[in-house]
């Protein structure tokens, strides 16, 4: 794409120079604040009758919200800022900010001048301690640069359309990353519940949830085939001797575990207790519904898991990754959920836990077999998944730049006019 014909200098170092024709103006001269009035939630937000915008931080979506009928900017305020346009009715949380404009300015083309810069704004235009909120002198001086209302319409336009094209695709993508994870569980659920020999026979398991399972496969509970939480940091371990802890907030069902914080025994809190050895899998008793289960595959050295986990240390009887892929499996995720208790945080207690029925093939073999199988789709599923975040990724990154490079006017798409 070309460049305009003529620049001047902006005066602002990170912006550089503009286009020589275009006009220089603050946010205050432009946007005009409104305000709002608190509502009752039943007047049309449960009801799903118009979009609703909060802070990132919001806890409460029905807790003191106004309703606007308007083309407006929607600014979200309380830590992180977050913006947008809005054209008709909608209402926001008490932890946003809305503008509309005051002059004869497309105010489409303004919203994307300052998502152009909402980096700047969340690094220098928030203040205040615990529950920060953006500095609205900071917000209402920022400059903005424009052409006339016409090319500013054909800004947007370009923009709008070019936009749509790339989350288009960028929502496609995703759907497939989506899809695939759904066919990985749906293959390890049939793999370890089935086998993988189409022609094998079949016997009722007698459990409702659990329906058959090949003939020659074992049915027992998880106490039987493996040690639940046999190795514990002791109260005199040395003050000094440091770790990686893991918590719930650091595995995730489908990505597995990352190596937490570091930190020493001292300054540990309490809860972080149980030590883990290559093999063993983990599995959160706590909000059992976010399904934290990892599996230690590797030698583990100085990794210490929290009390919110249960680890299972599997006996000689059964492989240690097939019964990973069973305790991944949905059959027994749900049946942790069922006996989970708790509204706000559910959990299940290790006798419980210890109880639920595991099943798996006689065969020593044959559990490898399966293991193996589903590695290979696993690795195969991830390595699609893995390039097409990083399409994703650089899709966003180039959405970033071609809106900071229009708007700007870095480039000139005049003759790309509708």
């Amino acid at each position: 794409m070309k460049p305009y014909p003529v620049y001047k200098d902006s005066g602002i170092e990170w912006l550089g120079k503009i286009p020589k024709e275009w006009k220089n103006s603050k946010i205050k001269h432009v946007l005009m604040l409104l305000y709002k009035s608190k509502l009752e939630a039943s007047e049309g937000k449960e009801e799903g009758l118009y979009p609703f915008f909060t802070s990132s931080i919001e806890q409460n979506k029905f807790i003191d919200f106004a309703i606007f009928d308007d083309e407006c900017l929607i600014m979200g305020d309380g830590g992180q800022a977050s913006i947008n346009y809005c054209e008709g009715k909608f209402s926001t949380s008490s932890h946003c900010l809305v503008f509309k404009k005051q002059k004869n300015i497309s105010l489409k083309f303004i919203y994307y001048q300052i998502l152009s810069n909402i980096n700047i704004i969340n690094d220098l235009g928030f203040s205040g301690i615990g529950l920060k909120n953006i500095q609205k002198d900071f917000f209402y001086n920022m400059n903005i640069f424009y052409p006339d209302l016409d090319e500013q319409k054909i800004i947007t336009g370009f923009l709008d359309k070019k936009i749509c094209q790339i989350d288009t695709i960028i929502s496609k993508k995703e759907k497939i990353i989506e899809l695939l994870k759904e066919e990985r569980t749906a293959v390890i659920n049939e793999a370890v519940t089935k086998g993988i020999n189409p022609n094998a026979e079949m016997k009722d398991s007698g459990i409702e949830w659990l329906g058959k399972i090949p003939k020659c496969w074992e049915l027992t509970k998880l106490k039987y085939i493996s040690c639940i939480n046999s190795r514990v940091l002791s109260e005199i371990t040395d003050e000094n001797y440091e770790f990686n802890y893991v918590d719930i907030s650091n595995v995730d069902l489908e990505e597995g575990f990352n190596s937490g914080e570091k930190i020493n025994f001292l300054n540990a809190p309490l809860r972080a207790r149980r030590i883990v050895r290559k093999g063993d899998t983990i599995i959160s008793t706590v909000r059992t519904y976010l399904k934290a289960i990892a599996y230690f595959e590797n030698d583990v050295n100085d990794i210490i898991v929290s009390t919110g986990f249960s680890i299972i240390s599997p006996k000689k009887n059964i492989t240690p990754k097939f019964l990973y892929y069973v305790l991944r499996s949905e059959g027994f995720i749900n049946r942790v959920c069922a006996l989970s208790v708790g509204v706000s945080y559910p959990a299940i207690n290790s006798t419980e836990l210890s109880d639920i029925p595991i099943w798996y093939p006689e065969n020593i073999k044959e559990q490898e077999k399966i293991v193996e199988y589903l590695d290979c789709i696993v690795i195969d599923t991830k390595a699609v998944a893995s390039s097409l975040e990083s399409e994703i990724y650089y899709l966003k990154e180039y959405r970033t730049a071609l809106i900071s490079e229009v708007v700007t006017g870095k480039i000139d798409v005049r003759e790309y006019a509708v």
